[in-house]
């Protein structure tokens, strides 16, 4: 393995913690519903329609209403487009204010020691990603050219063409690329099906989209991570 690719969100930062500052501002007089469970439910739905984000067939500003609102309703309680745009813009406000989890700076730290290619790897709108990016200093360790956002390259994690197109622009090949994110289905299967080697972070202990699928290697923790990364290396 030559090359490490990271996925952003949920992986280089905590996505629970913008979305709980969010939810404080917006829904602070809703005390019974597990930020964690909303969060899950909300993610789930986000992904249900992001292929039609991608193709123009459904706004963002649509696709945050519905994830929000279904949500909702899975845990009994009915919010307005009103209320979820409200949300979202907390959201989206807390979403520039995100930290590096202190595990991931030492793994940053650690792979440009040893002089392993890092690049980063993720889904969603050019602007909104690259900003979530600058929040987090990444500067000392990758640069702007090293990542690589779907909406900038007309592919999407799982496609394959998507991992491919990687591979082609960063001159590596799929038998020397790992892959580390926390989404089974955009980065565990999109690796699987790209020939590509992966590691699942799974903290919030999520069940595998396909069983007969496999990452090559799964972690529990940041602590676990940071240590598997140091053995592979």
């Amino acid at each position: 393995m030559k090359a490490i690719f990271f996925d952003l969100d949920d992986t280089l930062y905590d996505q629970v913690q913008p979305f709980q500052e969010a939810y404080n501002r917006t829904f602070s007089s809703i005390t019974d519903i597990p930020i964690l469970d909303l969060f899950k439910k909300s993610r789930e739905y986000s992904d249900k329609v992001f292929s039609l984000t991608e193709s123009g067939e459904m706004s963002l500003e649509k696709m945050h209403q519905y994830r929000m609102m279904n949500a909702f309703n899975d845990f009994g309680y009915t919010i307005t487009s009103d209320e979820a745009d409200a949300f979202q813009q907390a959201y989206k406000e807390h979403q520039y204010k995100v930290s590096l989890i202190p595990e991931m700076k030492n793994i940053l730290e650690y792979v440009s020691s040893k002089g392993i290619p890092v690049y980063i790897t993720t889904n969603g709108p050019s602007a909104h990603q690259r900003s979530k990016l600058e929040s987090l200093n990444l500067v000392e360790w990758i640069s702007a050219n090293q990542v690589y956002i779907s909406s900038e390259m007309g592919y999407a994690k799982p496609q394959k063409e998507y991992f491919e197109y990687v591979n082609q622009k960063t001159n590596t090949s799929h038998e020397h690329s790992l892959i580390v994110g926390d989404s089974f289905e955009n980065d565990i299967i999109g690796a699987h099906h790209a020939g590509w080697c992966s590691i699942w972070i799974n903290t919030k202990n999520k069940a595998k989209a396909i069983e007969t699928i496999q990452p090559t290697y799964e972690s529990n923790s940041y602590q676990q991570l940071e240590k598997l990364i140091k053995e592979l290396y």
